[in-house]
């Protein structure tokens, strides 16, 4: 019985977890924190959360300058918007013969079920949602409402 004790405390001392480092309240960047938190969630939606492509699973890379920018796929699939409809089509329930089709199908599939996609009491187009350089804070709105 001690021999099992030992190797189950032996066992439970060499698990490890990786904590995240805790930053001060004055360096939290809680405008990536929002971006960050809606893609990934997004994503995991769109591709199911054991599916993830490996470089969709974070969706930001830090350049030479260690300045953080999204990833150009993810770009791509916010612009294209792949991800809205594959996560629509899941959430909303829409009809099997009908997919949601670019931004404009998924703003109207919205729009029937009473969600307005709105910045700041105007409503977000797909022109907003197509717009290069790409506007987070407007493709944040879309996926708020899902």
């Amino acid at each position: 019985m001690g021999e099992a004790a030992d190797a189950r405390e032996a066992k439970e001392a060499r698990r490890t977890f990786i904590v995240p480092a805790i930053k001060s309240f004055d360096h939290y960047d809680f405008t990536r924190a929002k971006i960050s938190s809606s893609l990934t969630w997004l994503v995991a939606k769109a591709f199911g959360s054991d599916s993830i492509p490996a470089e969709l699973e974070d969706p930001f890379y830090k350049d030479q300058y260690e300045q953080e920018h999204l990833k150009p796929p993810v770009v791509s699939l916010l612009l294209s918007a792949e991800l809205y409809c594959r996560a629509g089509s899941l959430i909303l329930r829409s009809d099997a013969a009908k997919p949601l089709l670019g931004h404009n199908g998924v703003i109207q599939a919205l729009a029937q079920k009473g969600l307005y996609v709105t910045d700041q009491e105007r409503l977000v187009t797909e022109r907003d949602l197509c717009k290069t350089p790409i506007q987070m804070v407007r493709n944040c709105v879309v996926v708020a409402l899902f």
